[in-house]
Order: structure tokens, then sequence, then C-alpha cells
């Protein structure tokens, strides 16, 4: 591990960006590796000839070039979403360019299908899980991120402070709050100072900041930092969209773009949740099967519990779950939240109790693993769910989401979503609210298949489950 993270060391003398490089390095150990393991497994098998595929290798060195054109190793992180879709990208172009060669060559019949298709499918497995083993590795390590001024003292600087502190992957390590004061020769010895002390260091201005007399913070911090990020000053509604700057006449605007309004994406959203349902079929119908009878078994009554729950446009839908409670759960709560004023208050606060005395031993079982959800296939399969959206409320929790209830209302309700990949019951009533907000106003296809793939390890480790 030590001479793991003294390779960094080397690449920051040669002028290499820490951040950047590992990560170009680690999409780049993936696309080999993975075309070398299914060499080697094919040849096992015969008929192989791994000295044809020696000129593949060169086509898999230009990926650090290309991810760069697409983005993937920019300072400053792209969206989740959008970093899917430049891995995929990254991908497809190169084994389009090695099949663009093979048919040009008309040699195509000579190689194996399993290397070049299968190198393409695996890799879009391997990539992004060792850009996530890396980020777990170093993420915390000082080389990994830039250093970050931030150019004010407020509340929103410290809440970006506190985050920043707490994220590291983002590339970004905060070191200083500087409130700049006074004209423009004052704000410029300042700013110098600053840059002189943390050489590299990336500098962030706040619309408080940005706005703020007549000095212009945003061209004198540009004459002291070579990378400079700017908090548009919007209204705080709009913070929770991903804009896209561009120029109209000299003027820089952004660009908000609503993928619910596009009916091609939604199709492609309900085809992705029809043939999710097809392929898990053949597991599904058994596993529920002997789940059902594990249910009975432990504790008396129907398997499956059933609850009106609030769906798109607000009508109400019946969404089917494995039962986790004692049969009569909801005298049992009335019972105790009278007699218990703190179970009362936490109930009313989150709508969940840590320690549900309701639910039975498998009931536990079946939260931890989430497999309690599983029934909602069906809801998938009609049409009533997807498999990403927000968590389908009840009547009762629809005062909690204030006015992004409107919102909610415009989208089927999920199985699973950005709430359940960040952090789930170990967040606030608050949190869920904000990202359901932030999920349905930057919707995408990518974004999805993100979340989909992030559900995976949350539903092995049980994290955020109760």
């Amino acid at each position: 591990m030590r001479r793991i993270s003294q390779l960094p060391v080397f690449m920051q003398r040669v002028g290499l960006p820490m951040r950047s490089a590992v990560l170009a390095l680690s999409d780049l150990v993936a696309l080999l590796g993975t075309v070398f393991a299914l060499l080697l497994v094919r040849a096992a098998f015969g008929g192989l000839d791994p000295d044809l595929y020696h000129w593949v290798f060169p086509f898999l060195l230009v990926a650090p070039l290309l991810g760069t054109f697409l983005g993937l190793y920019r300072s400053l992180s792209l969206p989740p979403d959008r970093q899917m879709k430049a891995v995929f990208l990254l991908v497809t172009l190169i084994y389009a360019v090695i099949l663009l060669v093979l048919f040009l060559s008309q040699t195509g019949d000579l190689y194996s299908r399993l290397v070049i298709c299968g190198g393409w499918a695996i890799s879009l497995v391997t990539l992004p899980l060792l850009r996530l083993l890396c980020i777990r590795l170093f993420a915390r390590l000082p080389w990994w991120s830039s250093p970050l001024i931030i150019l004010h003292k407020g509340p929103t600087a410290k809440r970006l402070w506190h985050y920043l502190r707490r994220h590291p992957q983002h590339g970004l390590r905060p070191v200083a709050m500087l409130e700049l004061s006074g004209e423009a020769e004052h704000a410029a010895l300042q700013l110098a100072g600053a840059a002189r002390r943390w050489p590299g260091a990336v500098a962030l201005l706040l619309p408080q900041v940005s706005e703020r007399g007549s000095v212009d913070y945003v061209t004198e911090a540009s004459r002291h930092f070579a990378k400079v990020i700017v908090v548009p000053a919007l209204e705080a509604g709009f913070r929770r969209y991903w804009l896209t700057p561009c120029e109209l006449s000299g003027v820089t605007v952004f660009l908000l773009t609503q993928n619910l309004h596009d009916w091609r994406r939604l199709a492609i959203k309900r085809a992705i949740d029809i043939l999710f349902c097809i392929l898990l079929l053949p597991v599904v119908v058994p596993l529920g099967i002997l789940l059902a009878v594990l249910i009975r078994v432990d504790s008396p009554g129907a398997p499956i519990y059933r609850q009106m729950r609030i769906g798109r446009d607000g009508r109400m839908l019946r969404v089917y779950k494995f039962r986790t409670m004692v049969a009569d759960a909801d005298a049992k709560l009335k019972e105790w939240l009278a007699v218990d004023p703190a179970l009362k208050e936490e109930w009313e606060r989150d709508h969940k109790l840590r320690e549900d005395p309701r639910i039975t031993r498998m009931g536990r079982f079946l939260r931890k693993t989430s497999l309690d959800e599983l029934p909602q296939l069906l809801n998938v399969a009609l049409g009533d769910m997807s498999l990403v959206g927000p968590r389908p409320i009840v009547v009762a929790e629809v005062k909690k989401y204030g006015a992004v209830f409107d919102e909610y209302c415009r989208v089927r309700p999920g199985i699973t979503g950005l709430w359940q990949i960040s952090g789930r019951n170990n967040t606030t009533y608050a949190d869920r609210v904000g990202f359901d907000h932030y999920y349905i106003n930057n919707w995408s296809i990518w974004m999805d298949i993100w979340i989909l793939a992030r559900t995976i390890p949350v539903v092995l480790t049980g994290y955020g489950a109760y």
C-alpha cells in the first residue's frame, strides 16, 4: 500500500495532475486486463492464437486520450449520470474502432467474437468498478485533491467546507476561507497572498462575493488562480438543477434540459423496466415462493402486505410487499404511540421507527436485505411503478413534501432511488425530499443506470436499512 501511495508523488514531480493520472491509469488497466483475461480464457479452450491480438492493445492505449475529451479526468467531477454516459462512450468508441479495422482488413473471421464482444460488455463493468476502487483507496490521501480556497465566510461557505471535507472523492480539499474586503487593490493583495501560500489551489467565488460593490472579483481571482469556480447568483431553487453553460451574444447563460418532456426517453425507461422484470422472472418466482412460506411459518397472517400509496399524477395505487410485521400492526402502533411520547415524536418526524416492536424475526431479515420489496416487481410490470424513482408515499406524508409534492406526482414511484443509495434511513426526511427533488429535475436514463448499479452494493451491505 505504501508503494502504491508513492506512485502519485513521482507523477507530481513530472507535472501530471494526481487524480486525473490515477483515474486514467485505472481505466487503462481495466481495459487491458479485461482483454488479456478473455484471451487466456479463450485460449484455454483451444483454437485461439493470442499473437493475432497483438495489434488490439495499441488501440486500448488511446483510452486515456479519449477519456480526456469525454471529460472523465476533469478536476471537477461530472455528475454521476454523465460520468456513466462518458464511460459507456469511451468503451464503445474503442471497440467500434477495433471492429472497423477488422472489417476494413477483411480478417474478422480470424478473431474470436468472445474476445471482442465480451471485452466490450465486461469492460463496461470492470472500468467503473476499478474507478470506484481507486476512489475508495486514494480519496483521503493529500495528493488526490486540489486545495480549495473559499472566498467567503458566510453560512453557505461553511456548509461547502464541511461537505467537501466529508466527501473527498470530489477532488477538492478546502484549506482556507478568505473574506475579501476593500477596493480592488486590497482584494488583489489578499488573492495574491493566498495563491502564494497554496500554489495550485482552486478559488471558489460565491454570489455574495462576485456581486459585491464595483469590484470584479471574478477577474481579480482569475489573475492569481489557474482555476476559479463561480457559483451563479441564482435563486436557491436552481441549486438542485444541472445547468449547462452556453453563450448568447457575449452573455453567459445556463441551459436547463428537462428529460421528462421527452417521450422517447420515457419509452426507453419503460422498456428497461419490462426487460428487467422478464430477466428476473426465473429467479424471483421460486425465491418469492420460498420467502412466502418462511413468512407464514414465522408468524400467522398473509405473506403479502398491500397498502394504498400515492403514484404518478396523484392517483392511488396498491403497493405489494412481503409482510415484515405482525398481522395487526396498525392497531398495535396506535397503542404504542398513545403510551410512548418519544416513539410518537420519532414516528411523526420520520414516519419510521428505528426499533419497531411490530417487526417479526423474518421481517428484520427481509428489511435488512431489502427482499421485502420483491413483490413490487409486479407493480413495475403493471406500470404503476418503475425500477428507479421516488419511494411511494402515503397520504400522511404529503405535507412533508410541501411544494415538492407536485414534482413527485410527475413520475412513477420506484423500488430503488437516489435516497436508497445515499444513506436511506440514516438520513432525515428533509434529505429524502431533497433527493427526490434532485432526481426528478435532473433525471436521465444514465442516472437510472447509475442508481441501479449503486443499489447492488447497498443491498448486499444492508446500509441504512431497518
